[in-house]
């Protein structure tokens, strides 16, 4: 029987398997940290819902009514008289799509129409009032 040669190797030898266990360790963590980000930068007492919506990932412009009557377009606060001016150049600053309101659960109502009527006139077609969701 014949023998092979052995090629002999320059005994470098690259390890894998930490590499790889560490790559998943970082996966984890970002995907575990991302969840930790919040969406609202302002406390407001948001009404109860039973119906849940889907999840937005676009550029969405956020309207927010506080339960004194502040407006706040994009966590930045804006006078009432000025806020379809607002409204329509940040939809355009940020090419914003849809649009999200925010109105404390003790804010009037005519606030939240006001709110919708800025947004729409901005041409903003997809208003969403945000809620909180409730276990039935």
């Amino acid at each position: 029987m014949r023998r092979r040669k052995r090629r002999r190797e320059n005994g470098i030898e690259i390890p894998v398997t930490p590499l790889i266990d560490i790559v998943f360790l970082l996966l984890i963590y970002f995907l575990l940290a991302s969840h930790f980000v919040k969406q609202q930068t302002l406390k407001v007492n948001l009404p109860e819902s039973n119906v849940r919506g889907a999840a937005v990932r676009e550029e969405v412009l956020t309207v927010t009514i506080t339960r004194e009557g502040l407006f706040f377009v994009n966590g930045r606060e804006v006078a009432r008289k000025e806020l379809a001016q607002v409204v329509r150049e940040e939809a355009a600053r940020t090419h914003a799509r849809r649009a999200h309101l925010e109105a404390d659960r003790e804010a009037p109502v005519q606030l939240l129409v006001t709110a919708m009527d800025a947004v729409r006139e901005a041409g903003l077609r997809e208003v969403m009032v945000k809620t909180l969701g409730v276990s039935p």
